[in-house]
């Protein structure tokens, strides 16, 4: 699956991308910045965003170092997100127990610069891995292809564990990302800044399914 992946500062930003796209795709992943974790912030207040029409599900990709305080838990589950991921963090295990309480898809997201390792014991009580293929924090970063080989090893060990990677994907490395094996590919840049973001998307699509069918 291809995921059209929005990274913002402002909630207008986010509206007028979310406009473009939904309904276009099967999700679309919000990115949580807070310039604390990772470099770059975006627009930090989640329950605005969610409440933008939109009929495609969210997935919310968390990169802040207090990701409790970002989810709105004590409001109950967040209509139209399907999907949530974070970051290692130290809240990680509190977070994981409290998502998957509400019934989100949960998911841990491995910086370049993190080990498989890292996550082993927490394997069993999620339902996928992201691995980022650029430093996080901004879209528009250099693509790390070291990653893929990475991808590779989990598919290996873990062969029923669902797998997305993030970052710096284009046209360029495209084949290469999906001779990976992994699952869902989440493209920001390459869409949004092509002359027609529907119709790259739409191209990406039909390039990922004629590949890994």
């Amino acid at each position: 699956m291809i995921i059209p992946g929005i990274l913002e500062q402002t909630l207008k930003d986010y509206e007028e991308k979310i406009r473009i796209l939904d309904k276009k795709c099967e999700l679309i992943q919000i990115d949580i910045v807070d310039g604390i974790l990772t470099e770059g912030k975006s627009f930090l207040d989640t329950e605005k965003i969610t409440q933008i029409s939109h009929k495609t599900p969210f997935e919310i990709h968390l990169m802040v170092q207090n990701p409790l305080k970002v989810i709105p838990f004590n409001k109950g589950r967040i209509n139209g997100v399907n999907k949530i991921c974070t970051q290692v963090t130290t809240e990680t295990s509190k977070l994981i127990f409290s998502l998957k309480k509400l019934g989100y898809k949960t998911g841990l997201s491995l910086n370049i610069n993190e080990e498989i390792d890292l996550i082993k014991d927490l394997i069993n009580s999620i339902d996928y891995v992201q691995f980022m293929s650029v430093t996080p924090g901004n879209q528009g970063n250099p693509f790390y292809s070291p990653v893929l080989d990475k991808i590779k090893k989990f598919k290996t060990n873990y062969p029923n564990v669902e797998t997305q990677i993030d970052g710096g994907i284009n046209d360029q490395n495209f084949n290469d990302v999906i001779k990976s094996g992994v699952d869902n590919i989440v493209i920001g840049s390459a869409i949004f800044n092509s002359q027609d973001p529907v119709l790259k998307l739409r191209d990406f699509q039909k390039l990922f399914n004629a590949i890994s069918a």
